[in-house]
């Protein structure tokens, strides 16, 4: 925005100050006055009061002479011939005026003009007053203060001109007011905006300025700003802990790596520092579609919030090592690929409001207490399996999945994290005493049926054990088994007058040993038979 007035060379007073149009308000006729400086024109009405007051006030303090002013008319002042001349009186009236004071606008007719919302001087002046008494309660309040990207633009802008810090006269309009404030700021809020500031044509999505002299901050939102147009970020981020952005940008690195395209140069020189001191980086609310490799540039964030963007994957987190917040909800995420991989000391997720139907992914964070995967696509109560056995969780938020119109929905879901049902904030409610009953006959009822699965899995081999310890008991100790067939017969070098020996036993049947007797072996084993030629 063109400071006013200083280039004399080229000021044209008509084309500076135009009334272009009138409105009845009322019983009362307001002018609109189209006032343009540079590429910028924004329009202000005024009723004809107004003009008086003003000329007034110049007339006493510049000698203005008091004919300039249009003549008030008592009567007959609303016909339309009457105020389309007046509305051209008042045009000259003002070129006039602005002709001769182009030199230094005087302040009355700055503010009339509206210069104090939409000129650099009278933007920075208007700040500095307001910084000039109530500065130092804002640096003590310890609250966010906010700026527009209109306030930051005309700052930056203003301190390129070579003039002095207090061109006003004004002591409480002297810059030096906000110089000396943003230096100790420490909380800032950006606000821009996606339509036109006021009654002017000024888009703030255009405007570009400098945060160099933020030398103290450690918070700042940014909200409705192009991040890509935001300069200076590599002096505060030596001290910045806590950044937010809000529909300000369309990739992460627009935010981190601003004008550059790689933070590393192909010989591994970095181009663009670590923004080492951010604990917390919220993000949300923008238009983002992936999550980059420039997130690498966070290195020390523990809350990170990406929620309501278009986030269709998870990916490039695994260089988050101190990360255990991470809100992913209302993006487009389907598919959740071994979480642990990446998010392994993870505290907290949520994944409201995407597709997801399986849970698998998360089966292996155990260091997860609290997970929120309500508004997606489950709908099979088994999906609960894979997050019931992480040993931190407390908290487990599933409204919204049709899985919740099951039947006993809640007690199966419970009766999942078996011992530590009690432990679980389900849906935002803790268990019932019912339900932990309930649970607590589920498991019951599952205990004995897997007992009584093990033991007829046991049986057929028991059966078979029985079998073989019963054969071992019924044999005696040390038999002398004779496996000599039916048939065969004991034959000896005797004479053929001795009596044959008897057939041997059948297989099985035992004798005892030698020098052992009949109550030794049980007194039902058959009697010795006498030895050849020991007969009487």
């Amino acid at each position: 925005m063109s400071q006013f007035g200083r280039d004399l060379d080229n000021f044209s007073a008509c084309r500076t100050v135009r009334i272009i149009g009138s409105e009845c308000v009322e019983n009362y006729t307001v002018y609109i006055i189209e006032v343009t400086i540079g590429p910028y024109t924004w329009t202000v009405k005024h009723r004809y009061s107004d003009f008086h007051d003003l000329h007034d006030k110049l007339v006493s303090t510049f000698k203005i002479d008091k004919s300039l002013l249009p003549p008030k008319k008592l009567f007959g002042n609303q016909s339309e011939a009457f105020i389309k001349k007046r509305q051209n009186d008042l045009e000259v009236y003002l070129q006039t005026i602005l002709y001769y004071l182009a030199q230094k606008i005087p302040p009355i007719l700055a503010y009339f003009l509206d210069f104090h919302k939409y000129e650099i001087h009278g933007i920075t002046q208007a700040l500095a007053e307001d910084l000039y008494n109530r500065g130092e309660l804002i640096l003590q309040a310890k609250e966010p203060f906010q700026m527009t990207t209109l306030h930051l633009y005309a700052l930056t802008e203003r301190l390129k001109l070579p003039e002095p810090t207090c061109d006003s006269g004004d002591v409480k309009k002297d810059i030096g007011h906000i110089l000396d404030f943003i230096t100790r700021l420490k909380h800032l809020k950006i606000c821009g905006s996606r339509d036109p500031v006021g009654s002017s044509n000024i888009d703030m999505n255009e405007l570009r300025f400098d945060l160099t002299l933020f030398k103290s901050l450690q918070t700042l939102e940014i909200l409705n700003c192009n991040s890509m147009l935001i300069t200076g970020f590599e002096t505060i981020k030596q001290t910045l802990q806590k950044i937010e952005a809000h529909h300000s940008m369309k990739e992460i690195k627009d935010l981190l790596l601003q004008e550059f395209s790689h933070w590393r140069d192909e010989d591994g020189t970095l181009i663009v520092a670590f923004w080492n001191h951010i604990i917390e980086a919220d993000l949300g609310h923008n238009n983002i579609k992936s999550i980059d490799e420039s997130v690498q540039l966070l290195p020390r964030v523990e809350h990170l919030d990406l929620s309501h963007n278009q986030i269709e994957t998870i990916q490039n987190l695994q260089w988050l090592s101190q990360l255990t917040f991470l809100d992913l909800s209302h993006n487009n995420i389907h598919q959740l690929d071994s979480l642990h991989t990446k998010l392994g000391n993870l505290k907290t997720l949520n994944l409201a409001g995407n597709r997801i139907r399986h849970l698998q992914g998360l089966s292996k964070l155990f260091s997860l207490v609290n997970l929120d995967i309500s508004n997606n696509d489950i709908s099979e109560i088994n999906e609960v399996k894979h997050i019931s056995g992480l040993p931190c969780m407390e908290k487990l938020s599933l409204i919204g999945n049709s899985v919740t119109i099951v039947l006993d929905y809640r007690t199966k879901v419970l009766a999942m994290f078996s011992e530590r049902a009690n432990e679980i904030y389900l849906d935002n409610m803790k268990p019932s005493q019912k339900e932990l009953d309930t649970v607590a006959v589920v498991l019951a009822l599952q205990k004995s049926k897997e007992n009584k699965e093990k033991l007829r899995k046991m049986l057929p081999n028991k059966h078979a054990s029985d079998m073989d310890c019963a054969s071992r008991d019924s044999s005696p100790r040390n038999p002398t088994l004779i496996t000599a067939p039916l048939s065969s017969t004991i034959t000896t070098s005797s004479s053929s007058s001795t009596p044959p020996v008897a057939s041997s036993p059948p297989v099985g049947l035992v004798l005892p040993s030698s020098g052992t007797n009949a109550t030794e072996t049980g007194g039902d084993s058959l009697p010795t038979p006498p030895l050849p030629g020991n007969q009487d």
